[in-house]
């Protein structure tokens, strides 16, 4: 009848990986076997090492640089997720920030124009309980899909609230800036409000120009007398 050594290293033979492998998993998994040898003796330690092998045996032969990969691919997944928005899949407000802090530093290293948009849904709210909250999903969504077509690939757009959008113009001037959101109010009508602002010299960060656009539509909400029906 074999020893209980001969069972450990048994175990561990069913446990040792390809020639590729060896090196990095042989010394890991003797040591698993010592131990197990020491603190858990006879059968019950024959059963936990069969168990052990039976597990670490899926993984093993597997290619460690495929691995590697793989975890690869699940973080920039998972980075990727944390920068969008759930429902439309623009950037998300977190993102936005990092974007608009990037462009601004772009646009003053290359002397280039920069300029920002910012959407507010007016009618979000009415719809919403007027006719639930699956219309004014669709409402955002409708919005989103209408920006994708509407911009160019290195323009961002963003949902940076629950009814505010921006836009980001990566070497656009203010003109160019206002043709694009005349485009978009003419395609949305009374649904939106409208801010825009240029990185103007006297604009020292992306944080004031987010502010000149924010007073910007804040003036153009001022002359508006209601939000559109639902």
């Amino acid at each position: 009848m074999p020893t209980q050594s001969e069972h450990m290293d048994s175990s561990l033979d069913t446990m040792t990986p390809g020639a590729g492998d060896s090196d990095q998993l042989d010394e890991p998994l003797a040591r698993i076997a010592d131990a197990v040898r020491v603190t858990v003796p006879g059968p019950a330690g024959d059963e936990l090492m069969a168990r052990i092998a039976a597990i670490v045996s899926g993984l093993v032969p597997r290619d460690l640089a495929q691995i590697a990969v793989e975890n690869a691919e699940l973080q920039h997944e998972l980075e990727l997720m944390q920068s969008v928005d759930g429902l439309t899949g623009l950037r998300n407000r977190q993102r936005f920030f990092e974007d608009l802090r990037r462009e601004f530093a772009a646009a003053r290293r290359y002397d280039s124009p920069l300029s920002l948009i910012l959407l507010d849904v007016d009618g979000l709210r009415s719809v919403n309980e007027t006719r639930g909250y699956d219309a004014g999903d669709r409402l955002l969504l409708a919005l989103a899909e209408l920006l994708m077509t509407r911009l160019r690939v290195t323009d961002i757009a963003a949902r940076i609230g629950d009814d505010d959008f921006a836009i980001i113009l990566p070497r656009t001037p203010q003109e160019g800036a206002e043709r694009l959101a005349e485009r978009i109010a003419e395609a949305l009508g009374d649904w939106v409000a409208i801010g825009i602002a240029a990185a103007i010299p006297s604009v020292g960060s992306g944080a004031e120009l987010l502010d000149l656009a924010d007073r910007d539509l804040a003036s153009h909400k001022l002359g508006r007398t209601q939000p559109p029906a639902a």
